[in-house]
């Protein structure tokens, strides 16, 4: 993708609490952050895309740039999208189902093209252009927080998959009869792996009569933990928060083993809140797992955190933008 001469474009990474909207340049340099609230307007999505909309030209005026000066936006979404018609097909924590996005946005912002894109793929394009995945043909992207995505690139591009969902590893299933998953299934990666899965090993460990420092740190109240109190945690080398934390990582690094034998990635990028609250410790303890499944052709795959963190949806987005307006 050449870029280097296009004028920057608007990236903005909507989630269900809030969305960062930011004007990226073509070298992927971002000249503003404006963080919005979204949580307030779930289920209200034609004020929530008003909100966006001005956040956008809120963006470009923090950059110090006059409105007109952007061409295009680029806009990831925390769901599955119909691509063929730019519309979300199923946003849960937005409220929104088979909501033509681009089209309503594109009236909101005369004179802009905007593009889709889901957000964890958002986050591993960006990772790939930008981040630890820079400057290899193919990639695997792990992100592990309050729940477990993916993304997968190769040949140097975004793989999607016939119907866009390639890179789901959160549903793959690796502990048949487990608990159940949100998705509806058992024993999925983001069931055993994902924030709520740590917490549940975490309150059983007490129920057993195991004492930790996450009871004080959040005052009795062991189900309201963040990725930063089990950094806390294990940092103080408390024995509760690293069973937790590593197995989580355990089934991670289950699942990183299977797809790379699978697709043979050249890096895989382990990201997300909890990885990257907890960094090169929780990607170790995935890694070596993974290398116990991985076949010898592969065992030496490069399995590394992520480097963009909160940046990698928002520059995927703005990406996406330029991609979209490369005719890619």
């Amino acid at each position: 993708m050449t870029t280097h001469s296009k004028s920057p474009v608007v990236g903005i990474d909507l989630g269900g609490t809030k969305a960062l909207a930011g004007v990226v340049e073509a070298n992927g340099t971002v000249r503003s952050r404006v963080y919005l609230p979204s949580r307030d307007l779930k289920g209200r999505p034609s004020e929530l895309l008003d909100r966006i909309a001005e956040g956008a030209g809120t963006a470009a005026s923090e950059a110090d740039l006059p409105f007109n000066a952007i061409q295009a936006v680029g806009l990831c979404v925390p769901g599955p999208l119909d691509r063929t018609r730019s519309v979300v097909a199923m946003a849960p924590n937005l409220g929104w189902i088979d909501l033509a996005v681009r089209e309503q946005l594109e009236r909101r912002l005369p004179g802009k093209s905007v593009f889709l894109e889901n957000d964890v793929r958002a986050a591993a394009l960006g990772e790939h252009r930008l981040g630890a995945g820079r400057g290899y043909s193919s990639m695997l992207a792990v992100f592990v927080g309050s729940g477990v995505g993916g993304g997968m690139v190769v040949d140097g591009e975004l793989f999607h998959g016939d119907h866009g969902g390639a890179g789901e590893i959160g549903h793959m299933v690796v502990r048949a009869g487990g608990p159940r998953c949100g998705c509806g299934r058992a024993g999925c990666l983001e069931a055993m792996a994902a924030r709520d899965a740590v917490g549940r090993y975490v309150i059983a460990d007490v129920a057993r009569g195991h004492k930790t420092l996450l009871t004080d740190i959040l005052q009795g109240d062991l189900l309201a933990f963040t990725s930063r109190d089990l950094a806390q945690a294990v940092a103080q080398h408390d024995a509760v928060a690293i069973r937790a934390a590593r197995r989580s990582a355990r089934y991670t690094g289950l699942a990183i083993g299977s797809v790379v034998n699978l697709v043979d990635p050249a890096i895989v990028v382990v990201g997300g809140g909890i990885a990257e609250a907890l960094g090169q410790p929780y990607v170790g303890w995935a890694a070596e797992i993974a290398r116990r499944q991985i076949l010898s052709s592969a065992r030496d795959v490069p399995i590394v955190p992520s480097q963009l963190r909160d940046d990698a949806g928002l520059l995927g987005a703005a990406l996406t933008a330029f991609a979209g307006q490369d005719g890619n």
